[in-house]
């Protein structure tokens, strides 16, 4: 993989980078014992999440719930299937949100609603419904939040924004409780794409005097 943006003329995939909290039933896992169709394309987006909460009317940063994340992207015709690995490394986070490394799928199909796009979503996280452009450049989704009734959040809403020509991806995850957001989360995204390499892209450049063990644990 390379950090080359690709210029895409077919709609990019919502890469949806939502940060809640477990599931309270089964999540959602879509299953086939036939092997997956050939896609119109396969892409990955590579990113990082940073994380606020909302105290008292004002936005405090909450670090422990950064977290990055890699979503592969299948895109079809009249729907995508989206992959999300998200990995949390700050020790201080205290996994109510779920685990350190979670898996996350959604499935979007999409239907043309003049003069946009309706989206219609199942996910890990929940059901729910969004609205976009012919040219999939601005997208705004809601899921009903598939958690406890304990939780402090009861839906999402997500607002995107795709910067094709720069491979780029802005993104606005909020937690809601009835109108108030509880939780955003602002996640920025480069899309990688195959590239082959003449030669090895990296070589060794370590101390040969290093133990190969003693640098693991660094």
């Amino acid at each position: 993989m390379t950090h080359n943006p690709l210029r895409l003329l077919l709609p990019l995939l919502l890469a949806t980078t939502l940060a809640g909290a477990g599931c309270h039933s089964a999540p959602y896992v879509p299953l086939s014992a036939a092997p997956a169709p050939e896609p119109l394309a396969t892409l990955l987006w590579v990113g990082h999440g940073t994380a606020e909460r909302n105290e008292g009317g004002r936005w405090v940063r909450i670090p422990e719930f950064d977290y990055e994340f890699s979503v592969e992207q299948r895109r079809y015709a009249d729907h995508w299937e989206s992959i999300k690995s998200l990995r949390r490394h700050h020790p201080g986070y205290d996994k109510s949100a779920g685990p350190r490394d979670q898996t996350l799928y959604f499935s979007l199909s999409f239907a043309p609603r003049a003069p946009g796009v309706e989206i219609g979503i199942q996910s890990s996280l929940g059901k729910g419904r969004g609205h976009t452009d012919p040219e999939f450049r601005k997208a705004s989704l809601e899921l009903a939040a598939d958690v406890s009734r304990f939780a402090p959040f009861d839906r999402y809403r997500i607002d995107q924004h795709y910067d094709y020509e720069r491979g780029a991806l802005q993104e606005t995850v909020q937690l809601l409780d009835g109108d108030k957001v509880w939780v955003r989360n602002t996640e920025e995204a480069t899309l990688f794409a195959p590239h082959a390499f003449e030669a090895p892209p990296t070589q060794l450049e370590v101390s040969a005097a290093l133990d190969p063990l003693d640098q693991a644990a660094r």
